[in-house]
């Protein structure tokens, strides 16, 4: 049997590592010291089976990534960038600025990754009414060319250069655990910044498969409901919207979430080293080559973490 699995996600200036159990973030305050806070878990899958049934892990761990990972963010934008003195009585009312402020976060991503796909292939001349399955294909294909575009030119920003930066040393550290390596600058510098495991391979997987699912979705609604085509244009794309965020996004965020595990229990597969591959290839965009000191944030988390509670 492997050592227990250990994931994380690079933050502000920092690393969090997490196992089932506890988590850990390490960042680099601005005096060149290292911040490490530790906490336990409270998952509900602990509690019920159900929510570690295959098929249903996959929603409940992307759920519980989201609400750790924000939370990281906003722990290591308040160590990383610190508040003067004369404002740290409103940390509280910045935290709530910092929460609000992924509401618009959200609504961008659904213009980019919902509504331009759709606009896009209407103006090619592809008519959703007409031929829905050809149209969601196409679709599926633009989103994830607009996935791709938009990753290589945030890559391009100084501040997220330095996050993929820790991304890399977040891996690279991971990768020296798993090979008992000594958890050390020397002894993890060696390894390579892409991971098979990686959250980048999930969204990879989510978005390839959106193409050949969200398709399906209205075709089975003019199946169900024969009038639907003759529904008002605004009313179809509400439902459709409706039933892609509801239905078919947790449906495929478990698939991919299980061939995710899949591709890391029967890594030397050669069909899982296929499947896998345009993942590694992708996270040569969200990783970086880092330098020793943000190795030595991310060995920092990785160490609390593999410590007694």
């Amino acid at each position: 049997m492997g050592k227990p699995h250990i994931g994380g996600q690079a933050v502000i200036e920092g690393v969090m590592i997490r196992n089932k159990y506890v988590y850990s973030i390490a960042v680099r305050k601005q005096d060149g010291s290292i911040s490490v806070v530790k906490n336990t878990l409270s998952s509900p899958a602990q509690r019920y089976k159900l929510l570690k049934a295959p098929f249903v892990r996959g929603v409940t761990a992307l759920i519980e990534n989201l609400v750790l990972g924000i939370k990281s963010l906003l722990y290591s934008a308040e160590v990383a960038l610190p508040e003067e003195e004369g404002k740290k009585n409103s940390k509280g009312r910045s935290g709530i600025i910092m929460v609000f402020g992924l509401v618009p976060a959200l609504l961008l991503g659904v213009a980019l990754f919902m509504v331009l796909p759709n606009l896009s292939t209407h103006y090619l001349g592809v008519v959703e009414k007409d031929n829905p399955f050809l149209f969601n294909v196409i679709a599926g294909l633009i989103r994830l060319c607009v996935f791709l575009l938009y990753l290589f030119i945030i890559s391009l920003m100084k501040d997220i250069r330095r996050t993929f930066q820790y991304h890399g040393a977040e891996h690279k550290t991971i990768f020296g655990y798993e090979s008992d390596r000594p958890l050390t600058i020397e002894g993890v510098t060696s390894f390579k910044t892409m991971h098979p495991r990686c959250g980048t391979s999930f969204l990879f997987f989510v978005f390839f498969i959106t193409i050949l699912v969200f398709p399906l979705i209205t075709v089975s609604l003019r199946m169900i409901y024969s009038d639907f085509a003759q529904l008002p244009l605004a009313f179809r794309k509400l439902i459709t919207l409706t039933l892609h965020l509801c239905i078919a996004l947790p449906l495929i965020a478990s698939i991919s979430y299980e061939l995710l595990k899949l591709s890391d229990k029967y890594k030397n597969n050669f069909i899982m080293k296929v499947l896998i591959a345009p993942g590694l290839l992708l996270q040569r965009i969200t990783t970086r080559e880092p330098d020793d000191s943000q190795l030595e944030v991310a060995i920092e988390a990785v160490k609390s973490v593999l410590q007694e509670v």
